[in-house]
């Protein structure tokens, strides 16, 4: 007769998960799905002790199964297993983390799933008491992916990727590179290496500036879209910066080697493009992007663009550069080289600026449509038409009314990045947009209501536009939460006494409301970075603010405590 299969009782696989057994308990989870079963109930009901070492035999169950493993996992508890991440406790969340790597590496989550995991990262990432979890999390998101990237999913990377909190935006890029670059999407490259470039200065976090130039690595590995060379001149400068300046010898490695690469990819581009090479070299030098200039001119290492360079920059009233100290490699097989050079000073002599001969200086060429600048999101670009071409302005109208969300979504975040590359006297060619933006902010969307919100309030605050702020206040009543996401941004640019009074009045009664409270408190958060000053009545305020750190809500808490430590210290 065949022997009858026995499983453990949960007892049983309790004690063996306690003791020395635990690999007893991993063999019997991968040929039984009902002990796999009970192992997702210990890590859900058990006692911490039991919870940690079940979180551990399910890691190295999740190590060693197929896929139809994890699919069990996923159905029967995924919800359990963020439960523990979200537990605050140190060793739970841990041991959560790494059965969430586990459990990703390889399959990627329904949409549900991801946005959920996502949104409980977001929180760990945000919290100060969380910072020990910050490698495990890095681990987690380099292999974050998704089955189906949604509309939703799309709109979480991008939300991510404009985040204010520099480790939020990394997670973004590093999301946007595994749901999306790996497909061929070139806008979403592009973005990444504009994005990825400005994180490369948080000098003070090494943690960040090491993921950061992972995610460069792994996008520059393939071969780079023609439209996407053109960001590379500032990725190397920064990468450059990174490989001399930064204190760890590790990340100092990792920049040089991703260097290399970036020369290898720059040189393969320009060197058969002698013409193309100058035209870029010139507008790096018209935008006073000197560095760069050098940077890309030395790396393709030709004598004829170096000298060229040299007399363009004597034309333009800059001193000739000196190369002096700065790590350089050399070319495909060679050797490298270590130059230095530090960016040109403004002449002392009064120059003369003569015309550039034709066969010196090739023409700038003709900028792309205004349509691929939007798609590709380049704000530089679209600066540059804009400068030279004002009327390009109605194309950008007609994209922020488009019935196509994703053209409308283009626009605004184009727009978002390109108001604060404007001076204040170049904005007025923004003004036309004002109405279409006005009726943005009623969207129902959220992350198309903040953008509009953003730039509304860049224009009010430093365009000239005082008629924008005043139709704001005018419904701020009626119409309170795009009016309160307004004026969470216009006081971050500035400070308006007049306002500020108008709108205190009603944040007393906007913070106690639950649908206004976050964005009412973000307002007043933003009011008091200029300090606690006499428009500001604490004894209004402190006394919501203490039950607003009671709040089920940790986002508030956060917001409410901030707040409330400048009260204590004004």
């Amino acid at each position: 007769m065949p022997l009858e299969r026995t499983i453990p009782s949960k007892d049983e696989l309790r004690e063996m998960v306690l003791s020395w057994q635990i690999n007893e308990a991993v063999e019997l989870a991968l040929r039984d799905s009902d002990v796999l079963l009970m192992l997702l109930d210990l890590i859900g009901h058990g006692d911490k002790n039991t919870k940690v070492r079940a979180l551990l035999a399910l890691g190295e169950v999740l190590k060693k199964g197929d896929d139809r493993t994890k699919l069990l996992v996923m159905n029967n508890g995924f919800g359990t297993i963020l439960s523990a991440l979200e537990s605050k406790d140190t060793r739970l969340v841990t041991k959560s983390l790494k059965v969430l790597s586990a459990l990703v590496d390889g399959f990627p989550l329904r949409k549900d799933e991801f946005l959920c995991l996502v949104d409980v990262l977001v929180k760990l990432i945000k919290d100060p008491g969380m910072e020990f979890t910050s490698i495990e999390i890095s681990d987690l998101v380099a292999k974050l992916t998704v089955s189906h990237p949604s509309p939703a999913v799309r709109s979480k990377v991008s939300w991510l990727v404009s985040h204010e909190n520099p480790r939020l935006r990394a997670m973004g890029l590093r999301l946007l590179l595994n749901i999306f670059v790996f497909t061929g999407d070139a806008k979403s490259l592009l973005t990444l290496l504009e994005e990825a470039s400005d994180l490369l200065l948080s000098e003070d976090d090494d943690l960040l500036v090491d993921f950061v130039l992972d995610v460069l690595s792994e996008a520059l590995r393939a071969e780079v879209p023609e439209e996407a060379i053109k960001t590379l001149p500032g990725v190397l400068s920064r990468v450059k910066r990174v490989a001399v300046q930064s204190g760890d010898f590790l990340i100092r490695s990792k920049a040089k080697k991703l260097q290399g690469r970036i020369e290898e990819l720059l040189s393969s581009h320009y060197r058969s493009r002698p013409e193309e090479a100058k035209n870029v070299l010139h507008r790096l030098v018209l935008d006073g992007e000197y560095s760069m200039a050098m940077d890309l001119a030395i790396s393709l290492g030709d004598e004829f663009l170096l000298r060229w360079l040299s007399k363009t920059l004597e034309l333009e009233g800059i001193e000739e550069f000196t190369p002096r100290f700065q790590v350089v490699s050399g070319p495909s097989g060679g050797s490298a080289a270590v130059l230095e050079f530090s960016p040109p000073a403004p002449s002392s002599r009064p120059v003369e600026v003569e015309e550039t001969p034709s066969e010196e200086v090739a023409d700038v060429p003709e900028l792309p449509p205004i349509e691929k600048l939007v798609d590709d999101g380049d704000a530089s670009a679209l600066a540059e038409v804009l400068r030279t071409r004002p009327e390009s302005v109605s194309e950008l109208e007609s994209f922020l009314r488009s019935r196509d969300a994703e053209r409308r979504s283009n626009a605004l975040w184009v727009l978002s990045k390109l108001v604060s590359r404007l001076n204040n006297g170049e904005l007025k060619a923004l003004h036309p947009l004002i109405p279409a933006l006005f009726e943005i902010v009623e969207s129902r969307n959220p992350w198309e209501r903040n953008k509009a919100a953003k730039i509304l309030a860049f224009l009010a605050s430093r365009g000239g536009r005082r008629d924008v702020l005043e139709s704001v206040l005018s419904f701020l009543e009626e119409r309170p939460l795009p009016a309160l996401e307004f004026f969470g941004y216009y006081f971050i640019y500035t400070w308006d006494e007049e306002a500020v009074s108008r709108v205190l009045q009603f944040l007393k009664d906007a913070l106690t409301d639950p649908q206004l409270q976050f964005p009412a408190l973000m307002v007043l958060d933003a009011i008091t970075m200029w300090g606690i000053r006499p428009e500001i009545d604490r004894t209004v305020f402190e006394p919501i603010l203490l039950q607003l750190l009671e709040s089920n809500d940790e986002e508030v808490r956060k917001v409410a405590a901030r707040v409330m430590e400048r009260f204590k210290t004004a």
